[in-house]
């Protein structure tokens, strides 16, 4: 965890030094009218647009050992598009060139790439608990993969193009316009159903560990203390102490601390016995026996 944090480090200083640097170019290339002035900051802008990608792709280095294979992938995607546009900036290689015979179909099928990588990553990243969020969400990734493998494949092969458009002739258009209007609306709907759900946690009310204060005697010096929940340090001897509580929560997050009914007040669900507090057990029982 260090090192990924000294890593980002990297990431986000070396990033602001090149902002600096394009501001710089740009006041002269405004100024001076040079034409290398505006090669160096068309340079600039392609180098932090890299950066800012590379930087959105260490998210899956972190995550789990199979998708570090994305991570790298995209890197070298990126530094393949880094390296052909600057090249086409400076007008270096004629191979390595976006005039160069051959060159489009590989910058699009890695901008492609890059791009679906970068947008399924961004959808996982929302926090969905609900199992319908999630599958509107997943629905959203599925369509992107399926998209971008068909525009990639489209691109790359002079046959399977000819297959594609073989199959439109048999299949409407208005499936196509449907399929992508689908694609659309579950993208938006994700986030604004993961805004709804942040809302909905920050309005909770204050947790039972936020108010309780635990009374006890320093394990190290022996004196009377009040420590919150969770971190805390003795005001005498300064030992670090950690306190940790078991709250009961619904299923959807809303807190159950107190609570006098056997259903949850947000969703409406009946909250498992062994959720419930005393006082709630026993109205159900009392219910039960004027029943």
């Amino acid at each position: 965890m260090m090192r990924n944090r000294a890593i980002t480090s990297v990431f986000n200083r070396f990033s602001l030094s090149v902002v600096g640097v394009m501001f710089v170019l740009g006041v002269y290339a405004i100024l001076a009218s040079s034409r290398m002035a505006g090669q160096a900051l068309g340079t600039m802008v392609v180098i932090i647009v890299g950066l800012i990608f590379a930087r959105l792709h260490f998210w899956l280095w972190t995550r789990a050992p199979w998708q570090k294979f994305l991570a790298v992938s995209t890197w070298l995607c990126n530094l393949f598009l880094v390296s052909v546009f600057i090249s086409s900036i400076w007008n270096w290689s004629r191979w390595f060139n976006l005039d160069g015979d051959g060159m489009i179909k590989p910058v699009i099928c890695a901008t492609v790439f890059v791009g679906v990588v970068t947008d399924c990553m961004l959808l996982l990243r929302l926090q969905l608990r609900k199992t319908l969020d999630r599958s509107i969400r997943a629905v959203a990734v599925g369509l992107a993969i399926v998209g971008a493998l068909l525009l990639i494949s489209t691109v790359a092969s002079q046959t399977f193009e000819e297959f594609f458009d073989a199959i439109w002739k048999v299949i409407p258009w208005q499936v196509g316009a449907i399929v992508g209007l689908i694609a659309l609306a579950s993208h938006v709907a994700s986030a604004i159903l993961a805004s709804i759900e942040k809302e909905k946690s920050s309005k909770l009310p204050e947790t039972f560990s936020e108010r309780m204060k635990v009374s006890m005697n320093c394990p190290r010096c022996g004196d009377l203390i009040q420590s919150p929940l969770g971190h805390s340090v003795c005001s005498h001897c300064k030992l670090a102490i950690h306190i940790e509580c078991d709250e009961p929560r619904c299923e959807c997050g809303y807190l159950l601390h107190k609570l006098t009914g056997v259903n949850c007040p947000e969703c409406g669900k009946e909250v498992a016995e062994k959720l419930r507090w005393k006082s709630a057990q026993q109205s159900t029982q009392s219910i039960s026996a004027s029943s």
